[in-house]
């Protein structure tokens, strides 16, 4: 494995964690809160809020998701009250408005430490590709491949490469909890 497809994996558990992250509330709504939320919006098809409509911020405790098709309302109403979030939703003529009551201290502590352990899989994730990678360099040195200089220095490459991007998903998660623990 090269460093760019290394690299691109990397990446992939880092874009992981970033979607992970935009699901847990801070202090200020955001459309990424209900966005991937699943709806069963037809008879045994689950699409997500995104998909149904267009999702827009109504004021600081407020979102309006619009659908494009009205049909499916009660849907997003119900999809919305059963996930996870504690937020309530409520059918308006042709949009739903979704209540997203303010963070308790309570609260926000318990989305920090939602925080910690999402960032600890994506850093579980990063250390699984290390391994990976390590046994194919290991390999290719035992089928005489590459020389052990080249093996060393590989090795080196990929420590510097995971070093990095572990970094990354540790300064996104500092950050996350920052802005969740801010009043």
């Amino acid at each position: 494995m090269n460093t760019s497809e290394l690299k691109s994996r990397l990446g992939k558990s880092i874009d992981f964690l970033m979607s992970e992250l935009n699901q847990i509330r801070t202090g200020r709504v955001s459309p990424a809160l209900i966005s991937d939320i699943s709806v069963e919006a037809y008879e045994g098809s689950f699409m997500t809020v995104k998909e149904l409509g267009s999702i827009t911020v109504m004021d600081s405790n407020n979102l309006a998701v619009i659908p494009w098709d009205k049909s499916v309302l009660d849907s997003i109403v119900n999809g919305i009250k059963n996930s996870d979030l504690g937020l309530s939703a409520i059918k308006e003529a042709d949009r739903v408005r979704v209540s997203v009551p303010s963070l308790t201290e309570e609260r926000r502590i318990e989305f920090a430490k939602d925080v910690s352990e999402k960032v600890e899989s994506c850093k579980n994730a990063i250390r699984n590709i290390r391994q990976e990678v390590m046994k194919d360099i290991e390999k290719d040195f035992s089928d005489k491949s590459i020389t052990e200089d080249e093996k060393f220095k590989q090795k080196d490459d990929v420590e510097d490469i995971i070093k990095e991007f572990t970094e990354e998903a540790e300064n996104i998660g500092e950050d996350k909890k920052k802005e969740i623990m801010t009043v």
